[in-house]
């Protein structure tokens, strides 16, 4: 079962509410649709987007684990209602999607 690494989500949590990060990564988040986070290949390049964005090392088995959850989540970043369940993950208040 896939799932986040809760070091890493931490990790993520801090460095995405800096000022300095918040508009890049949204623009990440935003620049995907509901289908290509069905994908393996382009979960795993967002992944990797935000991870450089971030200066956030990430391991392949964490790259593996959340590109799995993310596409079993079936987000679709275009709806504003899940926009609003990913802010409220991002926010820790939200344990899964």
């Amino acid at each position: 079962m896939a799932y986040l690494d809760p070091q890493l989500m931490r990790t993520f949590r801090c460095k995405f509410m800096n000022p300095l990060h918040f508009s890049r990564v949204c623009g990440i988040l935003r620049s995907h649709r509901f289908e290509d986070l069905k994908d393996h290949g382009k979960c795993c390049n967002m992944i990797d987007r935000l991870s450089d964005c971030l200066g956030v090392p990430v391991t392949p088995e964490q790259r593996e684990n959340a590109a799995q959850w993310l596409m079993n989540c079936c987000v679709d970043p275009e709806n504003p209602y899940h926009r609003r369940r990913m802010w409220n993950l991002i926010h820790g208040n939200l344990i899964s999607l």
